[in-house]
């Protein structure tokens, strides 16, 4: 199952690129078809101009030829360069060389214009101008600007945009990288904080033998709950990362497991915690991975109880089937709740409002009950100071 999932993430990752790359390229081809267009355009439009201005100093009726020359082809925006009839520049605008009236031109000038005009040439075709059947020169011109502009507009974008997705995939890039070494260092935390107990506990029993070996067959029930327990954290932290084992399980035993363990282990006095229990006796046992499931009950009890700050208070676990298809598990405390802005983190890796904390418990609840059970896990309800209930649904058919 798990191999299926990376392979199909790494063929979805696969359709993303080439997708990208089909839609790039469609935009380009698209877009320099309307560039191809625009200079076909502007072509026959210098065409027709200088056609007109050829058949106005062809006409008798001419006479004024200069404001054609002036105001007709002078005024073009793209880079021309007029030459006479045997190929020598005569004038020229839009182009890095000033116009100069000194004749014949400088040999560097010259050959200046002349690599322009074969570059022109390269582009578009010479336009010539006759005089009563005799050319008089040709028109050489090149791209214009608004055309030369538009040729790079869809590179330009394609760039800028690659190198936004580029600065946000370095910062998602960052930000996976630090929840990474977060969790890392949460796990690390939670192992040595789920081992600490029983280890403690069995450095105390081993105290205690020291001074009163006598006692060691009362003292080896004891031992083996820290032994089990040792085991039970092992199997828990092997089975993450992995598909784990799933079979029919009594919920209610689970769940008053966890709470006898839960229960030798909270303060009294004042800040005593009072954890109550209602679980419907006609679920059926479920498909639930043993471990797991009890970390998960674990966790929110652990939640429950920290919501509380230490002032007491109680927690409820309630069982219940929410359809015929489905069962749910209630974790209720009367603390000080969630702050509505904060509900949509609270599952995330590494939030938590403790000073101390790691924010690991909540987002393993929600890997363990939705990628390992099937099921799902919400905040059911929450108001400041007036405490939270954690939701778990789970699907009788699917486990049954």
């Amino acid at each position: 199952m798990a191999k299926n999932v990376y392979r199909f993430k790494g063929n979805f990752k696969s359709f993303l690129f080439a997708l990208a790359i089909l839609i790039i390229v469609g935009y380009l081809y698209y877009t320099q078809l309307l560039v191809q267009e625009l200079q076909q355009q502007s072509r026959e439009f210098l065409k027709f101009r200088v056609k007109i201005f050829e058949q106005n100093i062809n006409s008798e009726e001419s006479q004024d030829i200069s404001f054609f020359f002036n105001e007709v082809i002078q005024t073009a925006d793209y880079p021309i360069i007029y030459t006479d009839a045997a190929g020598e520049p005569a004038f020229w605008r839009n182009i890095d060389i000033p116009q100069i009236n000194e004749r014949p031109l400088p040999i560097n000038l010259d050959e200046k214009l002349k690599k322009k005009i074969n570059d022109f040439d390269q582009i578009n075709d010479p336009i010539s101008i006759s005089y009563q059947g005799s050319v008089l020169g040709y028109y050489h011109y090149g791209e214009s600007s608004i055309i030369q502009r538009l040729k790079w507009l869809p590179y330009i974008e394609i760039l800028v945009v690659a190198l936004f997705i580029l600065i946000g995939y370095a910062g998602f890039s960052s930000i996976k990288k630090s929840e990474e070494r977060m969790i890392w260092v949460g796990m690390a935390k939670e192992t040595a904080h789920q081992l600490g107990t029983p280890l403690s506990s069995l450095i105390g029993w081993i105290e205690y033998l020291k001074n009163s070996p006598e006692k060691f067959n009362q003292v080896v029930p004891d031992f083996e709950k820290d032994l089990n327990r040792l085991q039970t954290v092992a199997n828990r932290f092997s089975k993450i990362g992995s598909v784990p084992d799933l079979e029919n399980e009594d919920l209610k035993g689970i769940i008053s497991e966890v709470i006898s363990y839960f229960q030798r282990r909270l303060p009294g006095g004042e800040g005593r915690v009072e954890i109550s229990q209602r679980i419907n006796a006609k679920i059926p046992d479920l498909m639930l991975n043993r471990d797991l499931f009890s970390w998960v009950i674990e966790n929110l009890l652990k939640n429950a109880a920290d919501a509380l700050e230490g002032q007491g208070g109680k927690i409820h676990i309630s069982a219940d089937f929410l359809s015929e298809k489905q069962v749910f598990i209630d974790v209720q405390d009367n603390g000080k709740g969630v702050i509505p802005r904060e509900k949509k983190n609270i599952f995330k890796p590494g939030y938590s409002t403790k000073k101390r904390g790691w924010g690991l418990g909540l987002s393993l609840a929600k890997r363990i009950i939705e990628d390992y059970h099937g099921g799902s896990i919400q905040l059911k309800e929450s108001q400041p100071q007036g405490g939270a209930t954690f939701r778990i649904i789970l699907d009788i058919n699917n486990n049954s």
